[in-house]
């Protein structure tokens, strides 16, 4: 019978390689997924493994004020009331069957590679849902029509810091988008100038742009594409802190086999529960750009 995960009292890890396969899938997995999660680790995470329900609760405490009392004058009694943000989880998964003749063909550690795109996979799914986010941020700085540069990342920390939010503040943006930051920082195009500044210089010699005003700056594939709602030509880019966003973990990435014998083959199931969303409004700016790499 197809999905069987025993024959007669023969269980699963009694067919030959499956014990080895599945843990080379799992280590592969967890490693490619906490290496390929780019954004995951700029938001804040909370974990609600075994605990009841598949909500997570968040409370968010008010600004308390001070009052003006004066030596030996008691000093006036303040409710505090918290609020309480909601994150509905929800399970993502993705499956593949993995044939004996397949398995014992393959030039390469298939078990390896399988668990390889399975991390990317699932750790793609939270950065898309994460990045879909950067959308619903209320104030907004830029255009899709204008090109991504230094001053809008400026303008952006001032938004920031004129909502009495301090950092350290991160930011993430398009290749297109890092392309014409990198372009203006390094002076392009100008001949026998030497870069405006060291962050240009870094872009020079490295490729990548470090930081700016205080922004750690990542590049994210992401941004700019349909996947987490935009265009080919525009970019919704983000500066923000860390309590901007919030990802519920339930469960995280989970690999699991079942032997299927009617089609000599193994299914390999990858799965994982969370949730997603916006806590802090004023912790997060949506920086709009354009998503062309111009040349001129």
């Amino acid at each position: 019978m197809a999905n069987e995960t025993t024959s007669g009292s023969v269980s699963i890890s009694s067919f030959t390689g499956l014990s080895g396969l599945y843990s080379n899938i799992v280590q592969s997995a967890l490693f490619t997924m906490q290496e390929k999660a780019m954004i995951r680790p700029l938001v804040t995470e909370y974990d609600i493994t075994g605990q009841n329900g598949k909500t997570a609760q968040i409370p968010i405490y008010p600004i308390s004020s001070t009052v003006q009392t004066g030596e030996a004058t008691d000093a006036s009694n303040q409710q505090i009331t918290a609020t309480v943000v909601q994150i509905d989880t929800d399970e993502v998964a993705a499956m593949t069957t993995l044939t004996d003749t397949a398995r014992d063909s393959a030039a390469d550690n298939v078990a390896a590679s399988i668990g390889k795109i399975f991390g990317e996979t699932i750790a793609r799914k939270i950065d898309e849902d994460l990045v879909s986010l950067f959308g619903g941020f209320s104030t907004v700085v830029g255009d899709h029509s204008t090109a991504m540069s230094p001053q809008l990342i400026f303008k952006a920390v001032a938004e920031l810091r004129n909502n009495s939010v301090m950092g350290p503040y991160v930011g993430v943006v398009s290749p297109n988008a890092a392309f014409d930051l990198k372009k203006t920082l390094a002076n392009a195009g100008s001949a026998n100038i030497p870069s405006l500044s060291n962050a240009g210089n870094e872009a020079l010699t490295n490729g990548f742009i470090g930081r700016i005003a205080g922004v750690d700056l990542f590049e994210s594939a992401l941004i700019g594409t349909t996947a987490v709602g935009d265009s080919t030509t525009g970019a919704s880019c983000a500066v923000m802190t860390k309590d901007a966003l919030a990802l519920a973990i339930k469960k995280d990435l989970t690999i699991e086999t079942e032997r299927n014998a009617s089609v000599r083959g193994t299914e390999i199931v990858a799965s994982a529960t969370y949730g997603v969303k916006e806590v802090f409004d004023a912790h997060g700016i949506l920086v709009k750009s354009d998503n062309v790499a111009s040349l001129s």
